[in-house]
């Protein structure tokens, strides 16, 4: 379906809740689930001018936004000087345990890709409290976030040395093994050899054993990085048996060291 016609048949979706509620004898219970699809609707569609003029009217009518169109609010509020405010506003209409943790994760997101440390933690302490009896969902929650600063491309890795600084030394939590290869992995991005060798200790103050993950990818860290000589010590201590292990080694050689060999000919032809 092409994206034109997407266009109109949400057009059309708008257009539709907009005439239903004309009719003067819906019930207030109807009335506020029409008036959310319709919000719902615009959100996605991109008129958030319109979407949040209609929760308005909601809220002046003395009713209430339902979660759905709530947390389609928050997915596709676009960053400006009001949005963090306003998000924080929405997360605390929902009550519903399930999509307030939903809504949490996508402003906790929000702020890491737009750089508001403090906010990401306060929210994050605010979750910690709220399933800090289920730890494994907790570390999986923490997992995505570290995910989303690995890849992406607006978010620096000095947020996420933050990020992971404030999650041990305020929240009192001990960083997962995805969460420190997350980070190696934007070490790798950044060609930061410093913070590699960091994040290199902190697994052990982790309590986590390297693993071949852990070695291959503080081996790539360190190429990045231009220190050949200390990869190639970590490289004798990485187990080799497995091929796809052997074809990774193979690949960051051929990335970075034969590509800037090569690089340094063409340099010196020149």
């Amino acid at each position: 379906m092409c994206f034109g016609i997407v266009t109109c048949i949400l057009c059309y979706q708008c257009i539709v809740l907009s005439w239903v509620l004309l009719d003067k004898g819906i019930p207030v219970k109807s009335f506020n689930e029409i008036k959310s699809v319709l919000v719902q609707a615009l959100a996605s569609h991109g008129q958030l001018s319109d979407a949040f003029n209609t929760y308005e009217e909601i809220k002046q009518a003395g009713c209430s936004l339902e979660p759905k169109a709530v947390i389609s609010l928050i997915e596709h509020l676009q960053s400006d000087e009001e949005a963090l405010s306003r998000l924080l506003l929405l997360l605390e209409t929902l009550t519903d345990p399930n999509y307030w943790l939903d809504g949490c994760l996508r402003t906790i997101l929000y702020c890491v890709r737009y750089k508001h440390l403090r906010p990401a933690v306060n929210l994050l302490e605010q979750l910690r409290d709220q399933v800090c009896t289920d730890e494994l969902a907790l570390e999986v929650i923490f997992d995505k976030v570290f995910s989303f600063i690995a890849e992406s491309e607006s978010t620096s890795l000095e947020f996420g040395l933050d990020l992971l600084h404030a999650m041990k030394s305020e929240l009192g939590l001990t960083p997962s093994r995805k969460c420190l290869d997350f980070l190696l992995h934007a070490c790798v991005t950044a060609k930061d050899l410093q913070s590699s060798l960091f994040i290199w200790q902190e697994y052990q103050a982790a309590g986590l054993p390297y693993n071949t993950l852990s070695f291959l990818r503080m081996y790539q860290a360190l190429l990045a990085a231009g220190d050949r000589k200390a990869a190639k010590v970590l490289g004798r201590k990485i187990p080799k048996d497995d091929p796809h292990v052997r074809s990774i080694i193979e690949s960051c050689t051929l990335t970075y060291l034969e590509k800037k060999e090569e690089k340094k000919k063409k340099k010196k032809k020149k």
